[in-house]
């Protein structure tokens, strides 16, 4: 097949360097969360739990489900850009699903 009926398309293919790395770093930030926090994002941005269904599960009240949320995805996001801990955090990471 001659090379211009190939589709540029077929012919780029994406690296998997960066995308491999992206996920160790962030199973790498996971780990370091403290497990409180590292549930509650867990429940709401994987599992899609609403916050109440959280707050249920976790016999907590909504409100900490709230804050647990705020204080793990700005941890996360600082371990991922590598930024200072104490500096808060610009933009979201994770959004809720539902």
């Amino acid at each position: 097949m001659p090379i211009e009926d190939t589709a540029e398309a077929n012919l780029a293919v994406a690296p998997t360097q960066e995308s491999g790395l992206r996920h160790r770093d962030l199973m790498s930030a996971l780990d370091a969360l403290p497990e409180e926090q590292r549930s509650v994002l867990l429940l709401v941005t994987v599992e899609g739990l609403s916050y109440a269904e959280t707050a249920d599960i976790l016999a907590i009240p909504t409100g900490t489900v709230m804050s647990r949320l705020s204080r793990a995805r700005d941890r996360l996001l600082q371990l991922m850009d590598g930024t200072d801990a104490a500096a808060p955090a610009k933009r979201p990471l994770l959004r809720r699903v539902k």
